[in-house]
């Protein structure tokens, strides 16, 4: 949705629109904006899966997108049933909002999964403890996930017993890091917290770039050179890195790396607009390949981002 809305292509945009609606519609006594019972997962590190309201947020940042330029009231009183979800959901003992009940657990994907929407709806309402939560967020998960000694980040961190579930340098991890990172600092970028988000996002971005194989993708586990080359990953890296160089987070030169991340990939794109290559939830070793919307989303935002350079 997000990708779509960026390029503001009026048919596509209508279609978002029936989404979101459909969204509001179904949305529950508890605030979340989509269904949100367990999910059994066949791969990966968890079998069963119970979201908290950080999962459904990801609905409410497009949601909020489309808001802005609509005003339709219906939008923001769902936007608050969702924020007031997310508050309220299980924390850690240092205040991480954890993203599943069958126990507290940080998983970088919820950074983004969340913090954008928290940050663009404190925004809009004028409150600023839904942008001080949003960052507040970023930093507690960085403070369990980020690897001290490469600036990449690990998958999911458990409060009890104190554990990895998932350890590895998982690299749509590490997309899901950058990518929080420059939105937030693009609705916020004056916050009292904005510099840890820009030196995180610096230093990850840079160790990305310099695993990035020469045919511009990145590997699936990051630092495991027989890792498979992985899809979203290397368009989050190449959105990311545009914008992080456009905000002067890092040096322009970045960019050159993000375009021919993003050439790989669009040499993969099917005739029907599908990417290939992408690792499936909940990600990590072991999980198969397909497409996904996230996938394709992705790319859109990267292409968007990389369009003046694409254009050149």
């Amino acid at each position: 949705m997000s990708g779509v809305l960026a390029w503001n292509d009026a048919e596509s945009v209508a279609g978002i629109r029936r989404w979101i609606d459909r969204a509001v519609d179904t949305q529950g006594s508890d605030g979340y904006l989509c269904y949100s019972e367990r999910i059994d997962l066949p791969h990966g590190h968890v079998r069963t899966f119970t979201p908290t309201g950080t999962l459904s947020a990801s609905i409410g940042a497009p949601m909020l997108q489309l808001y802005e330029q609509e005003k339709d009231a219906r939008w923001l009183e769902a936007a608050k049933r969702q924020a007031e979800a997310v508050l309220r959901a299980p924390r850690t003992r240092d205040g991480g909002i954890s993203c599943r009940h069958e126990s507290n657990e940080l998983w970088v994907d919820f950074i983004y999964l969340m913090g954008p929407f928290l940050a663009r709806y404190g925004r809009i309402v004028g409150e600023s403890k839904y942008i001080d939560e949003a960052f507040a967020q970023y930093e507690v998960h960085g403070r369990h996930l980020i690897d001290p000694f490469t600036g990449l980040t690990r998958h999911a961190w458990c409060e009890t017993p104190n554990h990895f579930p998932q350890s590895t340098l998982w690299a749509r991890g590490n997309g899901w890091l950058v990518c929080a990172a420059v939105d937030l600092l693009e609705i916020a970028p004056d916050h009292a917290r904005a510099k840890y988000l820009a030196d995180t996002c610096k230093a990850a971005l840079e160790a990305m770039q310099s695993l990035q194989d020469r045919s511009g993708f990145l590997r699936h586990i990051l630092d495991d050179p027989f890792s498979k080359f992985e899809a979203s990953s290397t368009v989050m890296f190449a959105y990311a890195a545009a914008k992080a160089a456009e905000r002067g987070i890092v040096d322009q030169k970045i960019v050159e790396s993000a375009t021919k991340a993003w050439r790989a990939v669009a040499l993969s794109v099917t005739d029907d607009g599908a990417v290939p290559g992408v690792a499936v939830p909940p990600g990590g070793p072991g999980v198969p390949f397909g497409s996904t919307l996230f996938g394709q989303g992705f790319f859109l935002l990267a292409t968007h981002a990389l369009r003046k350079q694409l254009n050149a």
